[in-house]
């Protein structure tokens, strides 16, 4: 069921790419502050009990239905209602289609076109890195890649068998969302700033090796292995050290791939193609350990 579920989810994301405006998340930042504003009276250790408590919030609309629909509806009911959690909790934008506006507009040399595009990916903590463009690009896309699409897909299947996928991914996607309204707010507390990033870093960490290991197979593997060995020491801000895993080892597994790609939005192309065989690799992983379940 959960792999129906996963590719029922991936299809109708592709089907319905005009109506994803439809998961924008602009709500979240109203709700941030709300919480925000209940909490900042108290002392930090419970602000950071009242962040956890208003993500679990966010969370349990979704955790009832799902106990609901597994417990006393048909399976393909479950399976419906699973495929569509899953639909709002990617992105909440197309990460494949905002980098192919990237590359069109650099393509056709359209820079104010192309400077958009780029600030829709990069976002405030990927901008922080680099200030080259188009490198820039690339390194939000292979960390955008986890946060959007494989740590869902990630916690998805992980809990699928339990029928608390859709529960799970959902709790992905609102950590992330927390986490960047805090990023957006232009005077956080710094308890519940670091309590959102420090959740979202916990959910993000096990997908992000993954994440990287599939770069690596789906690349060049030795390149990615040294470079991700060079940053093994690296220090920074927690949530750096998933982001540099998977810019490291995203940039590693590029190095010795002919991408096809000239002129400045080779990079991007570059990740974009990197990014697709990643998800092939997951998907078939995902296909044969359904087989070997339905078999046992």
């Amino acid at each position: 069921m959960t792999v129906i579920a996963v590719v029922l989810a991936l299809l109708l994301e592709r089907a319905l790419w005009h109506a994803l405006h439809l998961r924008e998340s602009g709500w979240v930042a109203g709700y941030y502050q709300w919480l925000s504003s209940r909490v900042e009276a108290s002392g930090a250790a419970l602000q950071v009990i009242g962040c956890i408590a208003g993500l679990l919030l966010l969370v349990l609309p979704v955790a009832l239905a799902a106990f609901a629909l597994d417990r006393w509806l048909p399976s393909l009911t479950w399976v419906i209602f699973a495929a569509l959690v899953l639909v709002f909790s990617l992105g909440p934008r197309d990460l494949d289609k905002e980098l192919e506006d990237y590359i069109a507009a650099e393509t056709t040399g359209d820079t104010e076109r192309a400077r958009s595009a780029a600030a829709v990916i990069i976002e405030h903590d990927a901008a922080q890195r680099l200030e080259a463009r188009a490198e820039s690009v690339e390194e939000a896309a292979f960390v955008q890649a986890n946060n959007r699409l494989f740590g869902v897909l990630f916690w998805f299947v992980l809990l699928g068998p339990t029928g608390l996928g859709p529960v799970a991914a959902w709790l992905f996607r609102a950590s992330d969302l927390l986490r960047r309204a805090a990023i957006a707010d232009t005077s956080p507390l710094p308890a519940i700033a670091g309590a959102f990033e420090r959740m979202h870093f916990l959910l993000a960490w096990l997908p992000a090796r993954l994440v990287a290991l599939s770069y690596a197979i789906a690349g060049s593997f030795e390149e990615a292995r040294r470079e991700m060995g060079r940053g093994a020491g690296a220090v920074g801000r927690m949530l750096e050290r998933n982001d540099l895993l998977l810019v490291l080892a995203g940039r590693g597994a590029l190095a010795k791939i002919d991408t096809a790609a000239v002129g400045v939005a080779a990079p991007a192309q570059g990740a974009l193609r990197l990014i697709r065989r990643s998800l092939l690799i997951w998907l078939t992983v995902i296909a044969l350990l359904s087989l070997v379940a339905w078999v046992a």
